[in-house]
């Protein structure tokens, strides 16, 4: 059990290895600027358009995110906070942004369609954000038509995340199998038998790694510095809304 959530809190605190960087930038990729975040998958950002600096909403192509709010219909789901913090991280950090487009150039919403690609400060790398979401399990790899030109990238990321159990693929996953293939492709398994519901997933999603109230309470116990990931209230019980009294 120790072993399962300190992985777990270890991916929280990013330090699982990224995709391999070094990409050549695509030659027809437009630099924008970024403002801020919305969710794991979507942010503002400025870009030139007909010589106009513009604000734009860049909805990231071939990735779909857990949802934080009830924008266009939606309900917040287990990650979608770390998802979005994860992609705030590396957009406010990154040296430079581009953005590459597909096929269709935007949605029914007015967002732009696009893969993201950034410069990191430190090696001076390039890295696909979108691919690098999946890869580390803040994203589900979905298949948008027509913008599938680099969908097979992204399949393979949600592979790796599924076989290393990474982000949403753990704290989500009550099966957690380690296996793509038995894996559906809607994402992380919220069937029985998980003892609580969506609000609880959301509230609590380290909680999914225990069988039983005792365990997680026996490891809040001995693990005090945890707290802050099973006993969100801090009233000394762990995971009180997840187990059913």
């Amino acid at each position: 059990m120790l072993a399962i959530l300190g992985l777990t809190l270890g991916q929280s605190a990013t330090t699982v290895a990224a995709p391999v960087g070094g990409y050549e930038l695509p030659d027809d990729a437009e630099e924008i600027y970024f403002l801020n975040v919305i969710d794991g998958d979507t942010f503002d950002a400025e870009m030139w358009v007909d010589d106009e600096l513009v604000e734009v909403r860049i909805r990231m192509i071939g990735i779909d995110a857990p949802e934080t709010n009830r924008s266009y219909g939606n309900e917040p789901e287990c990650y979608g906070q770390e998802a979005k913090r994860y992609a705030d991280s590396i957009l406010n950090a990154a040296a430079r942004i581009w953005v590459e487009i597909d096929r269709d150039p935007d949605d029914n919403y007015g967002r732009l369609l696009r893969y993201v690609w950034y410069e990191d400060p430190r090696s001076g790398d390039i890295f696909m954000l979108n691919e690098e979401l999946v890869w580390l399990g803040y994203a589900l790899a979905n298949d948008y038509r027509p913008n599938t030109s680099r969908q097979d990238t992204l399949d393979d990321a949600e592979r790796h995340a599924i076989t290393e159990s990474y982000g949403m693929w753990m704290a989500c996953d009550r099966t957690v199998s380690g296996d793509p293939d038995q894996e559906s492709e809607s994402g992380p398994s919220m069937a029985e038998p998980t003892p609580g519901g969506t609000n609880q997933i959301e509230q609590d999603p380290f909680c999914a790694v225990f069988d039983t109230f005792q365990d997680a309470q026996d490891f809040l116990a001995q693990f005090p510095v945890i707290a802050g990931s099973i006993d969100i209230d801090g009233d000394g019980i762990a995971c009180e809304d997840w187990f059913p009294s």
